[in-house]
């Protein structure tokens, strides 16, 4: 490997329609699937079953998103080799070759998976690594296994036993064991000193980590979690070795995984070049030859040369792009659309005042007209929603409606915010610095807050960083208030608002600590029963939001572009999980 360089509320509000939840009621039963097949009583979990490989059908090249995805079926023999062997049936036959080119619209970070919260890193480097399983590529609603060729669930649903494929070798030829699969999810869910684990949560209910073999791991945990396969299926929680991450501590100088691509060169600010990994595993894959990411922050650059053809895949394409590719070269490109699992909303900070008064925090909120944020920095490519993401486990829009911040009377938010501040001891507003990251759509949204606080006299200087800056602000808590965006890993309870929300939260920028929160979040999380669970969810979402340390504006639309050479790639509503390209192949 070379390195190079250092390291509106007028409008009509876009609600899920009826035939949204009547799919979404059908899925429901695809939850319970999470802690194996529960009985009626809901009171034990038994082993998945199998489900045969399946192909998934060509993804729409509609405008508007599709229905928010439920949570994923699980199916336990079936692995992605498996799956990818069934892609080829019913279809054209793979060719190999050739090298698939994206965009980046930032260098990453640094490499390491167990700490970074922005997705270039693992859309740079998750061709690299394997899971111990993973969403099918094919189906973001189906499981499937990764690393592990089968696994089993006790009854009680506390212990998880998985056991691995045979013969697999990391990029410098050490053989893969259980030990690697241990150390791993032991840094993620319990990190040493100085080591941050930005997804710690996830695993918040493993007790302990069991190696009975080279080739069996079992997850024994504190009490049920629903929740635990969707957690360990997220492009994040890819299997590090044990080698490595003991000499250094971290892996954010080092890209080596088990995967179907290696890191061939990084030329900072330029590019990222993977190449074959030619002792995969998976026989057979993968097709392409190789992948290349370049780093293009500006969108009208990138979108030029995804017309030209340059770039195969443009993964963070904006929903009005790609429309005006459908328009201008359809013959040329596929655009693949779905919701996604991805907000934009805004974070005060609590430690820092005047943001440490929740009476200012709110009037902030009541301030801004969430649809037309959508509208403006969105081109309305997305759903309004609170903190759970639209769909099964989310408010009600009628009750979301009654939080302050939430409801349609513009006006009367406006009024309500003016009185709240004065309350607060500023009847004539005052003055803050608004960080924002140098990115679409935070960019527009940091402007069209400055605009909307103006109206109650609050007076924001905008501090606009690129993402390296911004991010290690974050990190610091070194910010009075920000736009913020961020991805869910599924639509579950446990797939990210408690990363936000608890008082230990990895992502809790906020500081907003509550108790009553914490235990809610905790019973929720081992609550197998989905009626009981639900209930539980309502409640933690409606006290959560009422404490206004983040307040969302809404959740975007995921646009995939496509070009038509590119095949059995499909976008996802978490992009973040499907970047292992082992089966995508290129047409001449």
């Amino acid at each position: 490997m070379k390195t190079h360089g250092n390291d509106s509320r007028s409008t009509q509000r876009r609600w899920l329609g009826w035939r949204d939840w009547l799919r979404i009621a059908r899925s429901l039963g695809a939850v319970l699937a999470l802690a194996g097949v529960l009985t009626a009583c809901g009171s034990q979990a038994a082993a998945p079953t199998v489900n045969a490989p399946t192909t998934a059908p060509q993804a729409p090249a509609s405008a508007a998103p599709s229905a928010v995805p439920s949570a994923p079926a699980v199916g336990a023999p079936t692995t992605a080799a498996q799956a990818a062997t069934a892609t080829v049936a019913g279809g054209a036959q793979p060719e190999y070759g050739g090298i698939l080119t994206f965009n980046l619209n930032s260098d990453p970070p640094n490499f390491d998976f167990i700490s970074n919260t922005t997705s270039s890193p693992v859309w740079a480097f998750g061709p690299c690594y394997n899971g111990l399983v993973i969403y099918d590529p094919l189906d973001p609603n189906k499981i499937i296994g990764d690393l592990a060729e089968s696994w089993e669930v006790s009854p009680d649903g506390k212990a998880y036993t998985f056991k691995l494929i045979k013969g697999v070798k990391f990029h410098d030829r050490v053989p893969l064991t259980s030990a690697d699969v241990k150390y791993t999810f032991d840094t993620v869910r319990n990190p040493p000193q100085g080591v941050v684990s930005a997804r710690k949560a996830l695993l918040a209910a493993v007790d302990s980590i069991e190696t009975p073999d080279d080739y069996t791991v079992r997850f024994l945990l504190k009490q049920p979690s629903p929740s635990l396969l969707t957690n360990l299926a997220s492009g994040w929680m890819v299997v590090l070795p044990k080698h490595i991450l003991e000499k250094t501590g971290d892996m954010k100088k080092d890209v080596i995984g088990t995967g179907p691509f290696k890191l061939k060169e990084y030329v900072r600010g330029t590019s990222i070049e993977l190449v074959k990994n030619p002792d995969y595993f998976v026989k057979g894959r993968p097709y392409l030859d190789g992948i290349k990411a370049y780093i293009i922050p500006d969108p009208s650059t990138a979108f030029a040369n995804f017309r030209t053809g340059q770039l195969l895949m443009y993964p963070t394409i904006t929903g009005a792009d790609g429309r005006r590719a459908q328009q201008e070269f359809s013959d040329k490109v596929n655009i693949q659309n779905t919701a996604s699992t991805s907000f934009v909303g805004m974070m005060y900070n609590s430690k820092q005042k005047p943001w440490d008064d929740v009476r200012v925090r709110q009037a902030a909120s009541l301030a801004i007209d969430r649809n037309a944020a959508l509208q403006t920095t969105l081109q309305g490519d997305g759903v309004l929603g609170g903190l759970m993401m639209p769909g099964p486990w989310a408010l009600p829009a009628a009750e979301l409606e009654k939080v302050a911040g939430y409801g349609p009377d513009s006006e009367a938010d406006i009024a309500e915010a003016k009185k709240l501040l004065a309350d607060a001891g500023f009847p004539n507003g005052f003055k803050t610095t608004l960080l924002v990251r140098n990115i679409s759509p935070f960019q527009q949204a940091g402007v069209f807050v400055k605009d909307q606080w103006a109206k109650i006299g609050i007076d924001a200087t905008l501090d606009v960083r690129e993402s390296a800056a911004y991010l290690d602000a974050m990190a610091k808590r070194d910010f009075q208030a920000t736009p913020y965006g961020a991805s869910y890993q599924a639509n579950d309870p446990d797939g990210g608002i408690g990363d936000f929300v608890t008082c230990a939260g990895s992502l809790n920028y906020t500081a907003v600590c509550s108790p009553e929160l914490d235990d809610l979040y905790a019973k929720q999380s081992q609550t197998l029963r989905v009626d009981d669970r639900k209930k539980m969810v309502n409640q933690l979402e409606l006290t959560a939001l009422k404490n206004y340390g983040i307040f969302i504006l809404y959740w975007r639309g995921r646009t995939l572009g496509l070009s038509r050479r590119v095949h059995d790639l499909m976008v996802h509503p978490n992009l973040d999980h499907n970047f292992r390209m082992q089966n995508v192949w290129l047409s001449k």
